[in-house]
């Protein structure tokens, strides 16, 4: 494995920690592939090494893997920045399609450093986009703005993009409502917490760590099933498992369990049942519980990601379109 910090072209003093393995030693044909980690919000790309370490274990030919620390995140140099007069917390001047941008410029950076492929060619590697959380909406982006490069993504348990979150839970104060249609267990002072508590961690307009500004992403990502995918990739959505999730919301945010059982859970998988359409039937798998899995399922189950990546790649490996 290879450790290095790659300088951004808008500001050299910010700068991505990357981690590179490269491929088996025994792989004799031209590299024409790269898979790529992508995290979720304060999530360290370290948290992806056992699933790399198991690809490489499991898959002869496995191609070259890359994962990173996205600026503001714990590893990388620098921090984003402001945005006077946006509204947006101090610190959020980068948003999900930001972070697009940037990743093309590592891809691009890896691809002429350690590929041997010329930035003018960087868009004739195939990538595999292996994603969690946040990173979900990144990869489709990232896919939208650079057509037909993308070969496969794993989409792991992603963000509702098209939704502040906080809508998920009723308004209480909203016209028309009325506490007579809610469930036994549920009351609207419950509905107003909610709200509140979702509003801090989970809103799309939420300040966090990294300073990644989510507050763009309903207007660039507003539908769970569309665009399609350009180039129509290999597609896998996986989710977590709901007898597991609702007392990890409770941990994180105070959120009853009931809460989450009635109103988070219903649509997230509403979510992720959409986000299985974003490519040709025929190409898409999921959405699956990933059993015993909470959000993070690169930590809780890494065998489980890393035999979806592996999956992916022996489709790749008959399909010469994808040339894998």
């Amino acid at each position: 494995m290879e450790k290095f910090f790659v300088p951004l072209a808008r500001d050299p003093s910010l700068q991505l920690s990357c981690s590179f393995i490269p491929n088996s030693p025994s792989s004799s044909s031209p590299q024409t592939s790269l898979i790529i980690f992508l995290n979720g919000i304060g999530v360290p790309h370290t948290l992806w090494y056992p699933v790399a370490q198991l690809l490489k274990k499991d898959n002869e030919k496995c191609p070259p893997m890359l994962m990173y620390d996205r600026i503001g995140q714990p590893a990388s140099r620098g921090r984003n920045q402001d945005v006077p007069g946006s509204g947006r917390p101090r610190g959020h001047g980068r948003d999900c399609l930001d972070a697009a941008h940037d990743l093309h410029e590592l891809i691009a950076h890896t691809a002429a450093k350690h590929l041997g492929i010329a930035s003018a060619r960087v868009d004739t590697l195939r990538v595999i986009l292996v994603a969690s959380s946040v990173s979900c909406a990144i990869a489709r982006l990232y896919a939208a703005e650079y057509p037909s490069t993308v070969s496969a993504c794993l989409l792991l348990d992603s963000t509702l993009a098209n939704s502040d979150t906080v809508s998920v839970f009723p308004d209480p104060e909203a016209p028309g409502f009325d506490a007579g249609n809610l469930l036994a267990g549920v009351t609207v002072e419950m509905l107003k917490d909610a709200r509140r508590k979702i509003a801090r961690v989970y809103g799309s307009e939420a300040e966090n760590p990294e300073g990644l500004w989510r507050g763009t992403l309903p207007g660039l990502l507003p539908c769970a099933d569309g665009p399609k995918l350009p180039g129509m990739p290999w597609v896998t959505v996986l989710e977590h498992d709901p007898a597991v999730f609702p007392a990890q919301v409770k941990q994180m945010v105070g959120l009853p369990q009931i809460m989450t059982r009635t109103y988070f859970d219903p649509a997230w998988h509403a979510y992720h049942e959409g986000l299985a359409h974003i490519t040709h039937p025929e190409l898409s798998k999921g959405p699956m519980v990933a059993k015993g899995c909470g959000h993070l399922m690169q930590r809780d189950n890494p065998q489980l990601v890393a035999d979806e990546v592996s999956e992916l790649l022996r489709k790749l490996s008959g399909d010469k379109q994808a040339r894998l």
